[in-house]
């Protein structure tokens, strides 16, 4: 049995795919294996898949969710690990991630994590923000106001599959997955940025398409997880964080919807945003708002 299993759900991105496969193949941690879990043939080329650690699923439900579930199901590894088909691990990722869980006694009930390293169309680079418990309150606090991600976590097999995505969502799935899985389990941060977050013009929560169903679906997750949760977070976060996450998320879109010259749905979303009060640290954004809205 391999000791990890990276899950990787594939959509109408065959050459992204391939350096996202390609990244997990150069790892230097050679015990794994690689699931790519697809809902279009045409996403596949097969052809070059032909490192016998590598399985295909086909996937009916067009839905990173049900992929990924999908994944966690076939998996047969002791370590699950994600990647999304337009990003790349760093080559010590997996090395980096079996050190930590050999040092700290490979838990069954706690995820490691790798810190994201944003990587910008102008080939700029970001390091994204890393869980320190001497300064944060708790896992589920850190993980609602900054950018977590379960692919840059390993979880073990048992603990990933007493949960599942709810594949109702299609945007903060996979906060809302990770926050479940955190409820009970530790979080361990490694000190290196080992996950390629990259960002492109293909990247479907950038893509145009339906901005206020995308907005909606967001909200949807977060509102799920603030209402039918409680019991995880009441005690360790404050209720007003949901109102400011919220509000994050309709100045995001808002942005968005600006740039793209709907004006009704970008002055919409901006309204809604700010009647949850006015947040001096996305300054940036408003200015941005402001800059994209006289623009259009």
């Amino acid at each position: 049995m391999p000791f990890f299993s990276v899950i990787i759900p594939a959509h109408e991105r065959p050459d992204l795919l391939l350096e996202a496969v390609d990244s997990v193949l150069q790892q230097t941690y050679p015990d794994f294996e690689v699931l790519v879990i697809y809902n279009d043939e045409n996403t596949l080329a097969r052809a070059t898949f032909v490192d016998p650690r590598i399985r295909t699923y086909e996937s009916k439900a067009h839905n990173r969710s049900a992929a990924r579930n999908l994944g966690i199901q076939k998996a047969k590894g002791s370590y699950l690990c994600f990647l999304d088909d337009d990003d790349v691990y760093h080559p010590d990722l997996l090395q980096a991630f079996y050190d930590t869980l050999q040092r700290i006694g490979f838990p069954t009930d706690g995820v490691v994590r790798t810190g994201l390293l944003h990587c910008l169309p102008d080939h700029q680079v970001k390091a994204g923000a890393m869980f320190q418990e001497e300064v944060h309150d708790n896992a589920i606090k850190f993980v609602l106001q900054n950018m977590t991600g379960v692919v840059s976590c390993c979880i073990p097999i048992q603990l990933a599959q007493s949960f599942a995505f709810d594949e109702r969502f299609q945007y903060w799935e996979d906060t809302h997955y990770l926050l479940r899985i955190l409820y009970d389990g530790q979080l361990v941060q490694m000190p290196n940025h080992y996950y390629h977050y990259r960002y492109h013009q293909n990247m479907g929560s950038l893509q145009a398409g339906d901005l206020k169903a995308k907005c909606d679906s967001n909200l949807a997750a977060i509102q799920d997880y603030y209402q039918n949760h409680s019991g995880e977070w009441t005690g360790l976060v404050a209720p007003k964080i949901f109102i400011r996450l919220m509000a994050q998320k309709r100045l995001m879109y808002a942005i968005r919807a600006a740039k793209g010259k709907n004006k009704a749905l970008a002055g919409s979303l901006f309204n809604q945003s700010l009647k949850a009060g006015w947040m001096a640290s996305c300054w940036k954004e408003y200015l941005s708002f402001i800059y994209a809205y006289l623009r259009g």
